[in-house]
Order: structure tokens, then sequence, then C-alpha cells
């Protein structure tokens, strides 16, 4: 389930909760708190998953740029190795953009 849906999904339960209010129903509202309990637990889980994975992402993404590095020392001329590095820091820049973007969400 993506984030729009979770947001659909909460304020679905957010809606019946208030009318379980409206009406007195005390039982049906604790059931919806339980529920949301759940869903934002399940929220949480899954940013810290996909966290995770952006940092290792990131981690490999390193290694490669300094496999590049190293292969510069070795062939300072070749224009490709140059272009390649390029193009991995422009990735590194977006996954980092990423990452703060789900750390952020992960601490809501």
């Amino acid at each position: 389930m993506n984030i729009q849906e979770n947001q659909i999904e909460v304020n679905d339960y957010l809606d019946l909760y208030l009318y379980a209010k409206n009406i007195g129903d005390k039982p049906w509202r604790a059931e919806i708190i339980e529920k949301l309990k759940i869903i934002v637990n399940e929220n949480q889980k899954s940013r810290l998953h996909s966290l995770t994975e952006l940092l290792e992402k990131y981690k490999r993404l390193n290694g490669e740029i300094l496999g590049i590095y190293h292969q510069m020392k070795h062939q300072p001329s070749n224009i490709n190795l140059d272009v390649k590095i390029q193009q991995l820091k422009k990735q590194r820049i977006l996954l980092g953009r990423q990452i703060e973007l789900t750390k952020g969400h992960s601490s809501k």
C-alpha cells in the first residue's frame, strides 16, 4: 500500500471514529483506535525497511564511486570514467534526498 492509500485509509477510519463518537458507541471507537494503531505501526515498519534499503543503496553507490576513483589513478585520461563518476554522483545526490525525505517521514 502506498502513502496516499494509507492516508485515505487513515482518513476513513478517522471519519468512522467521529461517527462512532457522535452516536456514542464507545466499543466501536476503541476498535477503531486499535486499528489506527496497527496502521501506524505498519507504516513505521515499512518506512524503516525503506530507509534501510536506501541506506544500503547509498553504501553500494559510494563503493562504486570509490572503485572508479581507484581506476582513475591508473587511467587518468579515461573520459568514460569521468563521465561514469559524474553520473554516480548525481545518483548519490538523488538517493541522499530520498533518504532525508524518508527520515523526515519516519520521525512523524
